[in-house]
Order: structure tokens, then sequence, then C-alpha cells
């Protein structure tokens, strides 16, 4: 049976204390053969928007986020931005790094919440 681990990402760089354990959650899950999906909204979907993931250092002497992002790829974690952050910041799937899976909608979240054994909220 494969656990699966649904963590939303709410806030972007304005808290940048917060930036680092749902990456750190994803990789220690996806190392224990576990399905994690992430999905990014609002001010959080920006964290992963080009430029932004290249420059925002989640903490002092550490790796990008970009490069954060990349480790939780090579473990198999799915990540997505939400539509909502799209049609707020007036952006398209384009503007995001290619570590993005794709867009989804709300939908996609309740729907994967259901089926998921936990769910993080960040």
């Amino acid at each position: 049976m494969v656990q699966k681990i649904l963590i939303m990402v709410t806030f972007g760089e304005q808290y940048p204390d917060r930036l680092e354990p749902p990456l750190h959650l994803a990789s220690l899950g996806a190392a224990l053969d576990t399905e994690v999906t992430m999905v990014y909204t609002m001010s959080g979907g920006l964290l992963l928007k080009k430029g932004n993931a290249e420059r925002i250092v989640p903490m002092a002497g550490k790796k990008t986020y970009l490069e954060s992002v990349q480790e939780v790829k090579e473990f198999g974690v799915k990540i997505f931005v939400c539509s909502p952050t799209l049609e707020r910041y007036g952006l398209t799937k384009e503007d995001f790094i290619d570590e993005v899976d794709d867009v989804v909608g709300g939908m996609y979240f309740i729907t994967e919440a259901l089926e998921a054994d936990v769910t993080f909220t960040f």
C-alpha cells in the first residue's frame, strides 16, 4: 500500500523561516518511498516563479529555493501551482520554473487531500 503525503504551501518569501520546512518534510517523506505531492497557492506560488526561485535563499549560507526544489524533484516529489496564483498575479505556466509539473485547481487539492494519509499546510 502506497502512502500519500500532501503538502500545501500558502505563504511566500515574506516568511523566510517557513520556507525550508515544507521542502524538508517532502524530502523525508519521499525518502521513505511515500508518494509526496506539493501544491503551492497564492503568494506561495510566487516562490516557484522564474527569477524568484533562483534569488530566494531560505537560510543564510544555504541553497537557493530552486536548488532545494530540484532536490525534492530528484526524490520524485510532484509539484503543482494552484490556478488562483496565476489569476491573482497575471501569470502563465511559462512564468514558473521547469520543476513545476502543472497548474491545478482547487478541486485537485481537495481530491488529493481526501486520498492522502497525511496533509500538511504551511
